[in-house]
């Protein structure tokens, strides 16, 4: 593979080129509350088949990890870039002809194993950077504003266009990411030719642990996520509130999110995740029986905020166990499972959880499911961020 010596991969195009790529292409994910509502209103699905389609799109993602970590060190990572684009507008647009629950979820999984093919290489290339938790603010920050966009347009222009207009709309999006791509690199360091097979005694010890402290954190924040809005909806607030706090709420992640691109490591490490960790569980508490409009604006900005303020900090731990980059490939498989398998189990919870005296669905039994992994997370984590201080001391 041709290595591209000439691009400065901490030059402001490559930012922002990363930063797109990383914001549009997991709009299913970003935007899950929105189209699991969608689904459900327009094309008449459950909202646990609503979940399970985000499900598949995601650990497509999760799944395409192993196919990229192949490539990554044998193709040029512009054709991998332009290829996986070329798959997700495809999906796009056959996703538009398709009404059946049934053919649309092997669509959406195999849009979402190109989805992943283009986070995994975003990830890479974050980690690859000079200042990996600015990079990863960074990589966080195209998402969130792209989400504020979304929840102030998506809920009024839905009920006239639908989940169907939703995929027409993508696919132009993914016409437009095509021309960030020259700015990426289109090939990594020498470390990334060599995959997984020579890793320190250290690192095999501590991978397992940060990335099951990364897995636990995203299938807590996909899981409550992708039902934040039918909560909010089964507890009788308008459609129109609904989503302008959830488009508020993208606000603060974008604060969130630049909070930790600003801070870096002012404060080092463990204080601003225990932060964030404690601002989650916060959100998630109060959207427990919910019954107020108030609660549930403090409760969305409480999650959203800190969602896009920790995530940094854990990527950029994560990446830095490993200055080669190989593990980065992995951070990505780890986030997409979660994110996917958040969902899906939290579906699968709605369905064996008893109903309420009105008989409606159980979301306090999501949100429990929710806190604990999430407090499963915090502990894994504190062990990824002492190895990474005495590494920086050494």
């Amino acid at each position: 593979m041709k290595n591209n010596k000439q691009i400065d991969i901490n030059r402001a195009p490559t930012i922002l080129a990363m930063a797109l790529l990383a914001a549009i292409t997991p709009a299913p994910a970003v935007l899950g509350p929105l189209l699991v509502g969608a689904y459900v209103t327009n094309l008449g699905f459950t909202p646990q088949q609503g979940g399970y389609l985000i499900a598949a799109e995601l650990i497509g993602a999760a799944l395409s990890t192993f196919s990229t970590l192949m490539l990554i060190g044998r193709v040029n990572w512009h054709k991998i870039l332009y290829c996986s684009i070329f798959i997700i507008l495809t999906g796009y647009l056959v996703s538009y002809a398709v009404t059946s629950f049934e053919m649309l979820m092997p669509i959406r999984f195999i849009s979402g194993l190109a989805l992943g093919t283009i986070m995994t290489l975003t990830i890479v290339v974050s980690g690859m950077m000079k200042d990996q938790e600015r990079a990863f603010g960074f990589w966080s920050l195209g998402q969130i504003i792209f989400a504020v966009i979304g929840f102030a347009v998506l809920p009024h222009i839905l009920p006239d266009i639908g989940v169907k207009g939703f995929f027409l709309i993508m696919a132009g999006f993914m016409v437009f990411l095509l021309v960030p791509v020259r700015f990426m690199p289109a090939a990594g360091r020498p470390e990334h030719q060599k995959g997984l097979g020579s890793v320190s005694r250290e690192l095999k010890k501590l991978a397992p642990i940060g990335l099951l402290a990364l897995l636990l954190f995203y299938t807590a924040i996909g899981g409550v996520w992708a039902y934040v809005e039918r909560i909010a909806n089964q507890a009788g607030f308008q459609a129109d509130i609904i989503g302008y706090i959830l488009s508020a709420s993208s606000i603060l992640g974008v604060v969130g999110a630049g909070a930790a691109t600003w801070l870096s490591k002012k404060f080092g490490r463990l204080l601003p995740s225990l932060c964030g960790y404690a601002l989650i569980g916060f959100g998630m508490l109060l959207l427990f029986g919910l019954d107020s409009v108030i609660v549930y604006a403090i409760a969305s900005f409480s999650f959203k905020f800190a969602w896009w303020f920790t995530s940094p900090y854990l990527l950029a731990n994560m990446t830095n166990l490993d200055p080669s980059g190989r593990i980065a490939i992995l951070v990505n498989f780890v986030v997409a499972c979660g994110m996917g398998l958040g969902p899906a189990i939290a579906a699968t919870v709605l369905d064996y959880a008893d109903r309420n005296a009105a008989g409606e669905l159980n979301y306090n039994a999501v949100i429990i499911f929710g806190l604990i992994s999430l407090a499963i997370s915090l502990p894994l984590l504190v062990i990824i961020i002492r190895a990474n201080s005495r590494t920086d001391k050494c």
